[in-house]
């Protein structure tokens, strides 16, 4: 996603919503703002932000245990931040109305956002097919699984631009286009969707390796192989850049 945002701010205050560990905030944002003065980096799990402090910190970045959910958790910061980004967080969002509502409280006026996230996924698929599968279901009862509305409804672009039109934004870019990652192996991919499955913590120790063969089974079932015989990934992804007028 290519940002041609307004560069007027002589001080960005920039919001990072879902910054996990801190790799993107340090390695992508950090070097985008030329004039910042300060990077308030968010996300829900405190873990998350005990890694990023100890492994990706810097002065200029403050990492807080805080949900773009949750407005008590962010008000001090009403009206306050010049950017928003968002890399890889929304998809696990149930309600992005909440979001994008709570994104526009945060921003001052012609305050700016990026949003980058999945709309639809064979990921997703495939933990939905695990969590009906009678083999582990009973597991997985009143479990939360995380997938969002929009890879039921399939909303379009247009859909999520209409919501943020009539919140007061102006919409500078919406795309929604689709995503295709290879990995070098079955093990490459089997890790990395057992690492962020939902479903993950709630197998038992002796089972863990049973459920990550399964999983992998499944995501070769969704997605199949690519001409050299390595396993893909396909998702839809939504890039949205927006201004609070």
């Amino acid at each position: 996603m290519r940002l041609e945002w307004n560069k007027k701010e002589k001080k960005e205050i920039v919001m990072d919503v879902g910054c996990g560990p801190g790799r993107t905030t340090v390695e992508q944002i950090l070097p985008f703002f030329t004039k910042l003065e300060k990077i308030y980096a968010i996300d829900l799990l405190p873990d998350m932000i005990d890694i990023a402090k100890k492994q990706n910190s810097h002065p200029k970045i403050e990492y807080i245990v805080a949900s773009i959910e949750d407005w008590s958790t962010i008000k001090h910061w009403e009206g306050q931040i010049t950017k928003v980004v968002s890399i890889h967080c929304l998809h696990w969002v149930k309600s992005k109305q909440i979001v994008f509502e709570n994104v526009f409280r945060l921003l001052k006026p012609e305050g700016e956002a990026a949003f980058f996230f999945v709309s639809e996924s064979t990921f997703h698929a495939s933990l939905l097919e695990l969590k009906k599968n009678p083999k582990w279901s009973n597991l997985f009862i009143d479990i939360d699984d995380c997938v969002p509305d929009s890879h039921f409804y399939k909303y379009d672009a247009s859909y999520y631009k209409k919501m943020l039109e009539n919140m007061g934004f102006e919409v500078l870019h919406c795309k929604k286009e689709v995503k295709i990652d290879v990995f070098p192996s079955d093990d490459d991919i089997k890790n990395f969707f057992t690492s962020i499955c939902v479903l993950t913590p709630h197998v038992p120790l002796d089972r863990k390796v049973d459920f990550q063969n399964d999983l992998l089974k499944e995501l070769l079932r969704q997605n199949g192989r690519n001409n050299n015989g390595l396993p893909y990934h396909v998702g839809k992804m939504v890039e949205l850049v927006v201004r609070k007028k």
